[in-house]
């Protein structure tokens, strides 16, 4: 309502009032000029009580309508306070005049509660026309966004008969939407496929939330075979009764075979550097190691032989190199077993894991100790990628942990094979296992989680600051 409407209505309001409260008041205003001799009900010929009480049920009415009920209560209050004075001082029948009076105020109250209740009542009315707008837009919203979304979205009941679909379903499956819906879903799984799903089935049902997506094979129309993540959860209606599952699906078959044939490339370059590696370690073991040390023999041949006649500061120099002949003979049998140690071929993995704990303790003093269960002959790459695991966990306990115990232990779990090697040095920030220490350029660890996976197996780390790092490599047997 404008200013202006406003205030004509409470101008008009007043006069009316003061009007009819004149009127009221006639007896006592009879010796006023003008004043006194206003009388409305005379003008209309009805009783001048009744028609004055029924002026100002219709005066509550017109204020609560077109000010509010604030306003109307208000001139409801005012109404009482003009009426009962009169009724209880001057009205000959004092009875009579009050239970007119509340009648009439009882009248325009039920009025202005029946305005209230009209006022919600539209009010009710027009939040329901905004929510049924504001559903009406969200529903058309959703459906937009089910029908074309990138994912493949599809609802099928508890039997697995399929309900609703999107588009993408169509290019997933090879079906079109009309042929697909009503199909089972088990027309689109092999019996492996069938098994993961009743899996999840199973789950849903027993209240399991599934919140990650995992992967499934999907059988399309022209019988090939589609790689999705899929992503699951279970309908229930308004009594928590399960009714449906929606399932979202992303095709990632592409991506898999990429990254299939990627790892195929890193398992081939692995064991062609391995094979390289045991071809250099054999070379510098058998040739130039065995060169060096005839070469060293001969030395010592010349320095212990008949030393008068070779001069004297020619033996010193002659001793000299071959000291240095010994020294390079030791660091190529490092560098050999390094590379390849023939302990890990000829007398497995234990034996080699016991090696590189002497090794570490010789050269710094580490305490390195080794517990291991009897294992089974394993796999030659399960050997050699957990053998490459230990071997950078201790160097980087080398180079950063500035710790003072090593311990390893292997054990067999189920049909599992479980290597740990925990450390008690300076720990660090497990966070910078991922991207950051592939920034640094610090790729040991990545090449570990490589090998482990390559193996079918899995590689966690545990580390905080000060209470040193825990490396748990696990391979299938």
């Amino acid at each position: 309502m404008s200013n202006r409407w406003r205030i004509f209505h409470i101008c008009f309001l007043t006069l009316l009032f003061l009007v009819l409260t004149i009127s009221h008041y006639h007896e006592l205003l009879a010796g006023i000029p003008i004043i006194g001799e206003i009388s409305i009900s005379s003008l209309i010929g009805l009783s001048r009580l009744t028609f004055e009480r029924f002026i100002y049920i219709l005066l509550v009415i017109y204020a609560g309508w077109s000010l509010g009920i604030k306003v109307g209560i208000a001139v409801w209050l005012v109404s009482a306070l003009t009426m009962l004075p009169r009724a209880l001082f001057i009205s000959i029948s004092p009875i009579d005049a009050i239970t007119e009076s509340v009648s009439a105020l009882t009248i325009s109250g039920l009025s202005l509660a029946l305005i209230q209740m009209r006022r919600g009542w539209r009010k009710q009315q027009k939040k329901l026309r905004g929510i049924k707008v504001a559903l009406r837009t969200s529903q058309e919203n959703y459906e937009e966004l089910f029908t074309n979304a990138s994912d493949a979205i599809w609802v099928h009941d508890l039997n697995g008969k399929i309900i609703i679909a999107n588009k993408a379903c169509e290019k997933l499956s090879g079906y079109p939407i009309d042929e697909g819906i009503g199909k089972s879903v088990s027309e689109f799984m092999s019996p492996d496929a069938l098994g993961i799903a009743r899996e999840i089935k199973d789950k849903l049902m027993e209240g399991q939330a599934i919140d990650q997506r995992y992967d499934q094979r999907l059988i399309k129309k022209d019988g090939s075979e589609a790689i999705v993540e899929l992503l699951t959860r279970i309908i229930r209606d308004d009594d928590g009764k399960p009714i449906a599952f929606q399932n979202i699906a992303r095709d990632v078959t592409e991506e898999r075979r990429l990254r299939d044939n990627l790892r195929f490339q890193i398992h081939k370059t692995l064991m062609a550097q391995e094979e390289e590696r045991k071809r250099i370690a054999r070379e510098l073991h058998d040739d130039v190691a065995q060169s060096i040390l005839l070469l060293s023999r001969q030395l010592d041949i010349l320095t212990s032989g008949d030393v008068h006649k070779i001069p004297k500061a020619a033996v010193g120099e002659l001793e000299h190199i071959q000291n240095i002949a010994n020294e390079t003979y030791k660091s190529i049998q490092r560098y050999a077993r390094d590379l390849r140690p023939s302990i890990l071929d000829q007398m497995g993995l234990v034996a080699a894991l016991n090696w590189l704990a002497d090794e570490l303790g010789k050269e710094l003093g580490i305490k390195t100790t080794v517990k291991a269960d009897k294992l089974p002959q394993l796999p030659t790459e399960t050997e050699l990628a957990m053998f490459r695991i230990a071997q950078e966990t201790l160097n980087n306990v080398r180079k950063h942990a500035q710790a003072s115990e090593v311990n390893i232990t292997v054990k067999l779990d189920s049909n599992n094979v479980k290597m740990t090697i925990t450390d008690n040095g300076k720990g660090f920030l497990t966070s910078r296992l991922t991207g950051d220490l592939a920034r640094e350029g610090k790729l040991g660890v990545l090449g570990m989680e490589e090998r482990a996976r390559l193996i079918g197996g899995d590689l966690k780390i545990k580390s905080e600051l000060g209470k040193g790092t825990t490396v748990l490599a696990r391979a299938p047997i």
